[in-house]
C-alpha cells in the first residue's frame, strides 16, 4: 500500500494535469482517493465519517460517472480528496504523538 504522502502527491499531480488523463485513469484515481479516505477513517476508528463527509460523497458520485465530468469538476474532486486525506493524516499524526505529561513545560522559552 502506498503511503498517504504518495497518494497526496499522485492526486495533486493528477489535478494539475487532469486534461491529460484518460477516463480509465480518472476512475482509478477516484477509486484510489476513496480507498485512502476510507482506510484513514477506519484507522482513526471513525468509519462513519466516510458517509458524513460531503467531499467523500462527491468522490463516490464521481466514481460512477468520471466520463461525464469536465476537467474542472474532476480537478475539484481530486483537490477535495487531497484536503480530506491531509486532514486524516494530521489526525493520525496527532493520535500517534504522545501528549505531554501534566505539568510538563511545552513552551519554547527564550
Amino acid at each position: 500500500m502506498k503511503s498517504t504522502k504518495d497518494v497526496i502527491a499522485e492526486l495533486t499531480r493528477a489535478a494539475r494535469d487532469v486534461h491529460m488523463l484518460t477516463e480509465g485513469e480518472k476512475l482509478r484515481l477516484v477509486s484510489r482517493a476513496y480507498v485512502a479516505i476510507k482506510e484513514g477513517w477506519e484507522l482513526l476508528g471513525q468509519p462513519n465519517r466516510l458517509s458524513e463527509s460531503a467531499e467523500t460523497m462527491d468522490i463516490i458520485r464521481a466514481g460512477g460517472m468520471p466520463v461525464y465530468l469536465y476537467d474542472d469538476e474532476m480537478r475539484a474532486i481530486l483537490q477535495e480528496a487531497v484536503k480530506v486525506i491531509k486532514q486524516i493524516e494530521a489526525a493520525i499524526e496527532a493520535k500517534n504523538t504522545p501528549a505531554p505529561a501534566s505539568g510538563e513545560d511545552t513552551s519554547k522559552g527564550s
